[in-house]
């Protein structure tokens, strides 16, 4: 246990924690008993890479671990800005087609 809250994750019933580890061998799982999530850290420093945002650790923790990868910044800054896109157009359209229900013509 790392300051009374951090707890290392080792063995899992879906090894998990080797399927992450065998993404980035710095990789580190720990359940955080006060946030109640689990984290992935670096072995080197302890920082903090990614909180895993599901209650428990199976193939959708791994999944996401790869996804956030540093390495795939420039891939997730792009579907960051189509979602962006295609939301600011959708809530443009709302606003005219609010516009237009409301003219009394």
């Amino acid at each position: 246990m790392i300051n009374g809250r951090l707890t290392v994750v080792e063995n899992d019933l879906f090894s998990v924690a080797d399927r992450i580890k065998s993404i980035d061998d710095k990789y580190k799982i720990y359940y955080n008993g006060e946030s109640r999530k689990f984290e992935v850290r670096s072995a080197v420093d302890g920082s903090l890479q990614v909180m895993i945002p599901y209650d428990r650790l199976d193939s959708r923790a791994v999944d996401y671990v790869r996804k956030t990868r540093i390495e795939r910044m420039d891939a997730i800054i792009e579907e960051i800005e189509r979602a962006n896109a295609e939301a600011e157009k959708n809530a443009v359209a709302q606003a005219a087609q609010k516009a237009l229900s409301q003219l009394r013509i």
